[in-house]
């Protein structure tokens, strides 16, 4: 198993593409055979994440707070609160995402999302 501090970087990247919108910052922590599983659909690869990033995704000005990460020998659970904007204002939601790697290349391979807006 990767070492959790490792994953909690390759993490971390991730929800710094998505806040800061630009999925360049996560290019080296998503494995060429990436799969990104969202409320958009899947999407594979970096251009699939980033294509996720610039035109899909609903929201922008985003803010990822993590409260709960859960590592174990397959995956890491991130939990948190997301805040950002969309076309009809502030917005407010939990998330839960599932995230999988590839230990010998310290990569991400998937991400699954799921969220709550209620």
């Amino acid at each position: 198993m990767m070492a959790t501090d490792d994953r909690e970087d390759l993490i971390q990247a991730y929800f710094d593409a998505m806040d800061e919108e630009d999925p360049a910052i996560a290019r080296d922590a998503l494995a060429d055979e990436f799969v990104y599983e969202s409320l958009t659909g899947t999407l594979e690869g970096f251009d699939g994440f980033a294509r996720y990033v610039n035109e899909l995704r609903g929201l922008s000005n985003s803010t990822h707070e993590v409260s709960l990460l859960v590592h174990d020998e397959d995956a890491s659970v991130a939990e948190g609160t997301v805040t950002g904007e969309n076309d009809e204002g502030d917005v407010e939601a939990k998330f839960c995402d599932v995230v999988e790697f590839d230990d010998a290349e310290e990569s991400i391979t998937r991400i699954s999302v799921y969220l709550n807006d209620s």
